[in-house]
């Protein structure tokens, strides 16, 4: 059971840290941020497929402490959520996962939005977030502010077509790019995002914990 597995390990990740975490030099990030509880292939499978089709040098998971819009019941606690999303990425040498949020008391994202663009001019950056996700993104806190501030690319995720992105949800992100110009998001002006579609893998966090109790 996953439970069990989270409960029976502790590591130290030291290489789990962004090589370029003070922020000097001009790479291309992804930012996937969420409870991650637990971490999944379904996060694998978006954080392969925007690496592949923005051409990002690095995907960083942002664990959150709590997801105001998620209940706690049921929730593990940080420690072991971070713990596990490390043990199953550490042979992923793109991908590190932080306690950002944690750490410097980020409890909303266009906090932690905010913070990332305050530590460099060099660095940038894309919010990552599955198409699930988009019928709660009007419900984040400030999400206007967010897409002012950071690129946002939209993961194809299984029970959620293509129509969708003609759907009043998506307006509140800006201009869509075309696809076929993912890898060229960052040469235009906020806001802006784009939608990638890829071969849908249909696992959750949600149905992994239904499997496992």
């Amino acid at each position: 059971m996953i439970r069990y597995v989270i409960n029976n390990f502790k590591v130290i990740f030291k290489n789990n840290i962004p090589k370029c975490y003070s922020f000097n030099r001009n790479r291309k990030i992804g930012i996937l941020g969420g409870s991650f509880n637990p971490a999944h292939a379904g996060h694998l499978h978006i954080s392969n497929t925007a690496k592949k089709h923005l051409g990002l040098d690095e995907i960083w998971w942002i664990v959150a402490p709590q997801n105001r819009l998620k209940s706690t019941f049921e929730m593990e606690s940080f420690d072991k959520r971070l713990s596990y999303a490390r043990l199953i990425t550490e042979k992923i040498s793109y991908i590190k996962v932080l306690d950002l949020e944690e750490k410097n008391k980020l409890y909303a994202s266009y906090q932690t939005v905010g913070f990332l663009n305050s530590k460099t001019q060099k660095t940038k950056f894309v919010w990552l977030m599955g198409s699930d996700i988009l019928d709660n993104f009007n419900k984040w806190l400030y999400p206007e502010l967010i897409v002012k501030r950071i690129y946002i690319a939209v993961i194809s995720r299984p029970g959620f077509s293509s129509s969708f992105v003609n759907a009043q949800n998506t307006r509140l992100l800006g201009t869509r790019l075309k696809t076929s110009k993912s890898k060229f998001i960052f040469n235009y002006n906020k806001p802006i995002w784009v939608f990638i579609k890829n071969k849908l893998l249909a696992i959750s966090s949600t149905e992994l914990r239904k499997n496992n109790n």
